[in-house]
């Protein structure tokens, strides 16, 4: 199939807005595990959030496997709501 086949409509130019996405739903971003050591870390998406509130709360997680790290997240949403966050 030649480049003649294509339509105009069919690339995208860098002055092309960006597909219509929303806002990213949740306290967390996505997690992503480290190459050099294996270890699972996750940010909060505002980490302003936390800065008065509570003690206890972190923004940064970092544990050896995804289940470990997914309850970690579940404690700490669960001190964010008792906090009042």
């Amino acid at each position: 199939m030649g480049i003649d086949k294509f339509r105009k409509d069919d690339f995208i130019d860098e002055s092309d807005p960006l597909p219509a996405v929303g806002p990213p739903r949740g306290r967390w971003a996505e997690p992503y595990q480290a190459h050099e050591n294996g270890l699972w870390t996750v940010h909060l998406r505002n980490p302003e959030s936390i800065r008065m509130r509570d003690s206890r709360l972190v923004a940064t997680l970092t544990a050896g496997d995804l289940f470990t790290l997914g309850g970690l997240m579940a404690e700490q949403d669960a001190l964010a709501r008792e906090s009042g966050w």
